[in-house]
């Protein structure tokens, strides 16, 4: 399958397993994901606190439809593969109670990733119902449900790596983020809590994406849980896709390797798709060259590859100074810079699925769907002829 040039989506029809919805639209065409929904939000008028704790806030009209409205924002700009709004919920529902095996907590985790699932279905079958009256492709798009990293939970430090501190030393970029691989799988542990396994299972998921992840104990972590759930995993048709988010082309957030990291996902049967998201769009082409490198080196070329950067853009986590207006600031490196373009770019270096992170809202995904057609029709036509 992979030594096809250009990577894509194959038309099918009907309901297949999840796990099989994802790789088996992989043929000869790249898939489109979506952008960051906190920034969609953000641009809707959602308070930036509010827009990053939304996945909490569905019981707030407002919140409710204005995640919807991104949703379909998305949907509407063509995207092969919708995320649903589960990246992470408020701390207190996360690791702090995962920690202490509050089942009560867990009970609530569920309550809220089946809300925001539900929220995402909604949206795709009014997507639908929409587009059924406009053309013939009926083809559903994908549903990914993303967890968010361990670094997720640790008070005012954003996920991202290129980001700005109060302090110009940041104390967590070190292996497991300065906490104990206990620490770490606890809260994992939570997040992969087997009713809610189930439930994605049941709600159409077609994949986990675990993004944000920048460290190689976390890694190893999220590939042993997965290991241990297998069978649940097979189950309930669930594919996985781990995500990392990188400080330079070599290393992840704290210092890892990218090579360790993603012979360790290489090695893992359960990681369906490896790739790299929230991190600075210079970086991706050696990133993903590294990652063509060890998959092969592991006998591992079946696994996908998924790339969606940020802007470029450094995120200022701290109290903003006098003058600044905004939690994000440009940088040289990606004034010039376009998502459309760059793709093009990365396909030929193995992508597989590509959307967008932070700052990346539904106009430069229109173009990045564009642009991936225009390639899908070419391979298509090179490939038949």
């Amino acid at each position: 399958m992979k030594d096809i040039d250009c990577l894509c989506v194959s038309i099918m029809s009907g309901f297949i397993p999840s796990t099989n919805n994802l790789l088996c639209r992989v043929n000869n065409r790249c898939l489109a994901l979506d952008g960051g929904v906190g920034t969609a939000l953000n641009q809707l008028g959602v308070k930036e606190n509010d827009a990053w704790n939304a996945p909490s806030l569905l019981s707030d009209p407002y919140i409710r439809e204005s995640v919807k409205s991104v949703h379909l924002s998305f949907l509407k700009c063509g995207v092969d593969i919708l995320s649903a709004n589960t990246y992470s919920f408020d701390v207190s529902v996360t690791y702090a109670d995962y920690k202490l095996k509050d089942l009560s907590s867990v009970k609530t985790h569920q309550e809220l990733v089946s809300e925001n699932l539900e929220l995402a279905n909604e949206a795709i079958d009014q997507f639908m119902v929409d587009r059924s009256t406009k053309m013939n492709n009926n083809l559903r798009p994908l549903l990914a449900m993303p967890i968010a990293s361990f670094a997720s939970t640790i008070t005012a430090r954003c996920s991202t790596a290129n980001r700005e501190l109060k302090d110009e030393v940041d104390h967590h970029r070190c292996e497991g983020y300065g906490f104990t691989a206990s620490d770490i799988r606890s809260y994992f542990e939570g997040r992969l809590n087997d009713d809610v396994l189930r439930f994605a299972g049941k709600s159409g998921v077609a994949t986990l994406a675990f993004e944000t992840v920048g460290d190689l104990l976390e890694v190893e972590i999220i590939c042993d849980i997965l290991s241990e759930k297998a069978d649940l995993l097979e189950e309930v048709g669930l594919g996985t896709w781990i995500a990392l988010t990188c400080g330079t082309s070599e290393t992840v957030d704290t210092g890892g390797s990218i090579a360790a990291c993603v012979e360790k996902m290489a090695k893992c049967p359960q990681v369906t798709c490896v790739g790299v998201n929230c991190t600075e769009p210079h970086l991706i082409t050696p990133i993903l060259e590294t990652i063509k490198r060890v998959l092969s080196d592991c006998d591992a070329e079946n696994k996908l590859i998924v790339v969606y950067p940020n802007s470029g853009e450094t995120y200022i986590s701290r109290e903003l100074k006098e003058g600044e207006t905004d939690h994000w600031k440009m940088t040289s490196a990606c004034k010039d810079w376009n998502l459309a373009n760059a793709a093009l770019e990365w396909i030929e270096s193995g992508a597989n699925i590509i959307g967008g992170c932070c700052r990346i809202n539904a106009v430069s995904i229109a173009q990045l769907v564009e642009n991936i057609k225009k390639h899908n029709r070419e391979c298509q036509s090179n490939y038949s002829s």
